[in-house]
């Protein structure tokens, strides 16, 4: 994964699987009127890859990528959540809010408002566990002998069994909302989402905590130090499974089977527990000022064959074959001069307009219009790119003359953003802060690739024999990322990115930062 820190903005590179790769923005937002900001990214794609404006239009840019925006999750720590006196703290909203469904208040309201802070609570844990796991394994790689005891870090000790005893102190205050959910008089809604969020939260501690298990197992020095540790984690993670059996849960791994169900199993939980963060986009296909230009195009086209037709029939009969052959002709070029104006203006109009405009809406504030996205995709041409742009993609040439040995095809994905923080901050005292994520699938991309590997024969220099070395065939998909956003003294900042994506027929290879200094 690669990250970089900014301002407002914190953005985040990383594979997601073998044909995607997912770009995450951490947006920080002040309780200003309005907050925007602009993504432009230049993606470089080999000549080879046979990619362009001919057979890699707009319609396929966007089915190959997919955007989500939602709320970042809170950051509320394991310990915190128990804790009464936090007024925030899910667990605390929950406990009061079923204490009056109990007493017989029954509305509809309440009950989403139980479900919501159900879901809100179970990405909090997500988060909380996979972080501390995530410091607690670099940690623990510390502690191997071969590192001197001056560089250990020993927050790790104290760390692990404060962990531990969160731990122990969040299941029994479930284990006490649970009891209640039980009560007739709570909604069946409430109850299905509590049974969601329980099988989540049995799942997010076995896959997170196995992983910790692994690492205080990595060696023996680590594993005679957390021995106390490790049994008490263990204990937790051994007994998911069997708990998960004994509410019948779907969820439940079996070995030796194919098990598909609990990798499903957990996707549907996951989508179903992180609802509550996500925002609502409302597309608008394509604006109206692109429409009135592609209008124009066909006007334009139509035209020109009205004005070839009336030529002819002023010298020739309508049933003459000089009158016939005119019409075709003129139908042929009216379609081709239609397609050319129409490439023309989406090559050109994308500096002023975009190719889509997307509402982003409160799902849980009422449907409440809390920002607007607006995207536009186009090739450029080598002289149309920018020179700052230009510079960041030269940088890592050896020469003067790699780019004749890697000739590259451009195009330029442009996304402007407008938020209004204080539409949110009316809505929420605890959701504010933004994610925005773009995920891309480079399938389209690599569809005209050559194979992976590539025989390569040579002559063995000690014997003299013929051999033949499997090589690997690769691609270099750059990228240039250019961030512009204001911070929070309203001044203009401006920061980049260079990616380099290493593709192959099969997908994704790896990715490479390339550093700008």
């Amino acid at each position: 994964m690669i990250e970089d820190q900014n301002d407002i903005l914190d953005s985040r590179i990383k594979l997601h699987d073998k044909h995607r790769f997912e770009i995450k923005l951490d947006i920080d937002l002040d309780a200003s009127g309005k907050s925007s900001y602009e993504v432009e990214t230049y993606f470089f794609v080999p000549r080879a890859l046979n990619i362009g404006p001919h057979n890699y239009g707009k319609e396929k840019f966007y089915n190959s990528s997919q955007r989500y925006i939602r709320f970042r999750t809170p950051k509320i720590s394991l310990g915190k959540l128990c804790a009464p006196s936090l007024e925030t703290s899910p667990l605390n909203r929950i406990k009061q809010d079923l204490g009056k469904a109990l007493s017989g208040a029954g509305e509809q309201d309440l009950a989403d408002t139980i479900c919501d802070e159900f879901r809100l609570l179970g990405c909090i844990i997500r988060g909380e566990i996979r972080d501390y796991v995530k410091v607690f394994v670099e940690g623990l790689a510390t502690y191997d002998t071969s590192v001197p005891a001056a560089q250990r870090k020993l927050f790790v000790a104290e760390g692990l069994e404060t962990f531990l005893a969160d731990l122990k102190n969040l299941e029994t205050a479930l284990a006490s909302v649970k009891a209640n959910i039980s009560d007739p008089a709570v909604p069946v809604k409430v109850k299905e989402t509590a049974a969601f969020f329980d099988e989540y939260v049995s799942l997010i501690l076995e896959e997170y905590l196995t992983a910790l298990i692994e690492a205080l197992r990595r060696s023996p020095a680590v594993r005679e130090r957390f021995a106390d540790v490790e049994a008490g984690v263990l204990a937790i993670v051994t007994a998911q499974n069997r708990y998960r059996q004994a509410m019948k849960y779907p969820s439940v791994l079996v070995p030796g089977s194919s098990n598909e169900v609990i990798i499903y199993r957990r996707g549907v939980l996951k989508k179903f527990i992180s609802s509550v963060l996500y925002l609502k986009a409302e597309f608008s296909e394509w604006e109206g000022l692109t429409q009135v230009f592609f209008g124009l195009a066909a006007g334009g086209a139509m035209l020109f064959a009205v004005l070839v037709t009336l030529f002819f029939q002023s010298h020739f009969a309508m049933n003459s074959m000089p009158f016939v052959f005119a019409v075709v002709v003129s139908y042929i070029f009216k379609d081709r001069i239609k397609d050319w104006l129409k490439l023309l203006f989406s090559k050109n109009l994308t500096r002023w307009i975009s190719d889509r405009k997307i509402d982003i809406l409160d799902s849980s504030g009422g449907g409440k219009r809390i920002g607007l996205l607006k995207e536009a995709v186009t090739f450029i041409s080598d002289r149309d790119i920018p020179p700052d742009i230009d510079r960041l993609r030269r940088l890592d040439n050896i020469t003067s003359v790699d780019e004749e040995g890697k000739p590259e095809r451009v195009f330029k994905y442009k996304k402007e953003i407008l938020l209004y923080p204080d539409v949110i901050i009316k809505s929420h005292d605890r959701l504010r802060d933004l994610n925005d994520i773009m995920r891309f699938n480079i399938r389209e991309l690599v569809g005209q690739a050559d194979d992976s590997s590539v025989d390569y024969p040579y002559v063995d220099p000690v014997t003299g024999e013929l051999r033949v070395a499997a090589c690997a065939r690769v691609y270099h998909l750059n990228m240039v990322i250019k961030y512009t956003y204001f911070d929070k003294d309203k001044k203009v900042n401006i920061h980049y990115e260079r990616i380099r994506i290493v593709l192959n027929k099969d997908g994704i290879v790896r990715l490479e930062e390339v550093k700008l200094a």
